[in-house]
């Protein structure tokens, strides 16, 4: 992705002592954050670049004083815990040249909804006071569109959930039951599917009765959700 290689690039110019960190916050559009480090253990936030502190309405200061409280806040802690192990992992491996990245969902200022955010994470060795000094920086960019990708994905596991719950019962019906079924959804009536298939409204009323008792559906709705589910109606 585009953050990462930015992110690379960065990083190798604060190495050199040619960019600040309060440069980059004033060069990327995402939020920039700094990481004190004791060993491999990060202490505080020493720094956040205007772009972020505005999105979650707060200050350097602010996150500090809140501590764990500040992923509970902004976070969803599921999310968080996950996180926090991958990036134990990736603290423990010391490897200035590897990135660690995770979608991650944000509560912004005065935001109902969560925002999905990419971020991506890095060791970096910073120039200060002609010295090197390990610190972790991260850089989270909103995603946009992602939260209806992941309801549309979720969706369609439901749906392949359901399809293979109900898949006998499909089975079991005949193709003249499916065509019925199709109709019944376009709105058509029994006498109006009768005449289209040359047959009485009788027998489209049997097939109708037939129909429910294979399928074990109690209401119209059902029928066309499991409609909807095998492709025989829209």
């Amino acid at each position: 992705m585009q953050l990462e290689a930015q992110i690379h690039d960065l990083t190798n110019n604060l190495k050199k002592g040619e960019l600040q960190v309060s440069d980059i916050g004033e060069l990327v559009p995402a939020s920039v954050m700094l990481h004190d480090l004791d060993g491999l253990q990060p202490t505080g936030c020493s720094y956040m670049n205007n772009w972020g502190c505005e999105r979650l309405g707060t200050s350097v200061n602010d996150i500090n004083e809140l501590g764990e409280s500040y992923y509970e806040r902004y976070f969803i802690k599921e999310e968080s815990l996950s996180i926090f192990q991958g990036m134990t992992r990736y603290l423990v491996e010391n490897d200035f040249s590897k990135q660690y990245t995770f979608f991650q969902r944000v509560k912004l200022f005065e935001e109902i909804d969560y925002i999905w955010f990419f971020t991506v994470c890095k060791l970096v060795k910073i120039k200060e006071q002609q010295q090197l000094t390990n610190k972790l920086v991260l850089l989270s960019s909103p995603i946009t569109g992602i939260g209806n990708m992941i309801q549309r994905f979720n969706k369609m596991l439901n749906q392949d959930r359901y399809v293979h719950q109900h898949y006998i019962k499909f089975a079991k019906l005949t193709k003249r039951e499916k065509e019925i079924i199709t109709l019944l959804c376009e709105g058509k009536s029994s006498a109006e599917i009768a005449e289209m298939l040359f047959v009485s409204t009788n027998t489209i009323i049997t097939h109708r009765k037939n129909i429910t008792k294979k399928l074990g559906i109690k209401s119209f709705a059902e029928l066309i959700k499991f409609a909807i589910a095998f492709d025989l109606a829209e």
